[in-house]
């Protein structure tokens, strides 16, 4: 069960960090001790990043976490979001997340959850439209690759899903230079999600878009605009990312480096402001006691 547990973590389906992995929340799951266990984790973003898109102009943010985790498979996680492009004091908001991880064969393994989020103070209006997900992972260790599928439903005034696809490798040193255990796992993802799903934690959503097109009337062009409503329900491809995550183990301390690059794709809901791709580092700390 702990190799799920790292599993779950380390795959890139992360609230913030694919706020870019994933994200949207990492899941936890029990280990194989006889008692419960806590990880205390901090997640440091240098861009950031959810479903494709950039949340403000190279902005930071810091994601502290607190996750119990009971032998029986239940867990949960409390989860804070420091976002600098948010107003002062750029504490963004606060996930509570509550779930169940298990293992279906020794190579198959699965959680689900549910999370809140609780904006501080809420942002715009949109924030309030789906404040609750359920969240359903599966993770298949290949041999040398894993796969992993993560879906997620949004909940509350209205309603989006999010898709994920990912294929990861592992590359394990143990017992080198004094480490426990030395890993590289590059990855990559692809991302799916409906249009409303990018105000999940905040982000910009256009409910309505504008269309010109031109006449002639009397020999004389004429532009003419009409505003219509954007399909906020269709699973539409919203994006890629690779990653290349290297994490170093010494007794209670887990500590991982991780390159992304993302590869944004256009729909009808996105502005008209370019969607470049983006590259940034992530770095994280875990104790676990």
């Amino acid at each position: 069960m702990k190799s799920f547990l790292s599993a779950l973590l380390l795959f890139p389906f992360s609230a913030l960090a694919q706020i870019g992995t994933a994200t949207p929340p990492a899941a936890s799951a029990a280990s194989d001790s006889t008692g419960a266990e806590w990880t205390l984790s901090l997640l440091a973003d240098q861009r950031t990043y959810y479903l494709g898109r950039e949340y403000g102009n190279h902005a930071y943010s810091l994601v502290p976490s607190l996750t119990y985790s009971h032998p029986s498979g239940f867990y949960g996680t409390l989860s804070g979001y420091y976002f600098h492009a948010s107003e002062p004091p750029r504490y963004a908001f606060t996930d509570l997340e509550l779930g169940y991880a298990n293992d279906i064969t020794k190579r198959w393994a699965y959680s689900l959850s549910y999370d809140r989020v609780f904006f501080s103070p809420p942002l715009t209006d949109t924030d309030k439209l789906i404040p609750n997900g359920l969240e359903a992972y599966t993770t298949y260790d290949l041999g040398p690759l894993q796969a992993g599928l993560d879906y997620n439903f949004f909940f509350g005034k209205s309603t989006a899903q999010t898709i994920a696809l990912a294929l990861r490798a592992t590359v394990r040193k143990t017992n080198w230079l004094g480490l426990d255990e030395v890993s590289l796992m590059p990855g990559a993802e692809a991302l799916w999600g409906s249009p409303l799903a990018l105000a999940r934690y905040g982000g910009t959503y256009r409910a309505t878009t504008t269309t010109t097109s031109i006449t002639t009337v009397r020999g004389r062009r004429k532009a003419t605009q009409s505003t219509q409503p954007i399909d906020s329900q269709t699973v539409r491809l919203l994006g890629y990312e690779l990653t290349l995550p290297l994490e170093v183990t010494r007794g209670h301390l887990a500590y991982t480096l991780t390159g992304h690059y993302v590869v944004p794709r256009r729909t009808p809901s996105d502005t008209a402001a370019p969607l470049p791709t983006g590259a940034y580092l992530s770095a994280q700390i875990d104790f676990t006691f």
